[in-house]
């Protein structure tokens, strides 16, 4: 039995890992379950096994993505300006732009999230409060740390939306100098 639970908690974690990538990549609601399921190398049955329904796996998404980006930000050292702003321009980087599938869940599907069930959306403004409390943590303020959050997810979706390197460049340039303001008030 021990096995078993092991094992059904591995492909459960698989799932949720595997299918995050490619929601982030193609859309949740533009990704059906039997896409999410194969990206795991399961079946549709086997998905309903692991979750209730598409809902439930957004709100599992949301919430291993939140806690790791959160484990990311929790080896900053508080007050660490440095670090701080080394992970901000990690984060505000072509590379982040073009990877939505290896990057935050926020910029990818913030937008799904908000069309979520009251019962998704309580699971990731948990998260996201736990996330910019770690942050806040760091920069010595939840209002500052909440704000960095919140210029560097919306710095990334209109990166992703514009359709020359230039504009993306510039939009990114411009968050980073809006961080370290931020950061210097």
């Amino acid at each position: 039995m021990r096995y078993s639970t092991d094992h059904k908690a591995g492909t459960r974690d698989k799932l949720v890992r595997e299918s995050a990538a490619l929601a982030k990549e193609q859309g949740f609601a533009a990704s059906g379950i039997d896409a999410l399921a194969r990206s795991a190398g399961l079946t549709s049955g086997a998905f309903y096994k692991h979750f209730e329904g598409k809902e439930a796996l957004l709100a599992a998404i949301c919430e291993a993505e939140l806690q790791s980006t959160q484990e990311r930000f929790s080896s900053i050292e508080p007050q660490s300006e440095e670090q701080v702003l080394r992970a901000v321009d990690a984060y505000l980087s072509l590379v982040h732009v073009r990877s939505p599938g290896a990057g935050c869940v926020l910029p990818a599907l913030a937008a799904e999230m908000g069309r979520a069930p009251a019962a998704t959306r309580a699971v990731v403004e948990r998260a996201f409060e736990e996330l910019v409390a770690v942050i806040a943590e760091k920069v010595g303020d939840r209002a500052l740390g909440s704000a960095l959050v919140t210029q560097c997810v919306g710095a990334v979706s209109v990166a992703r939306a514009l359709s020359t390197e230039t504009a993306q460049r510039e939009v990114l340039a411009h968050a980073r100098v809006a961080v370290r303001r931020l950061l210097k008030a």
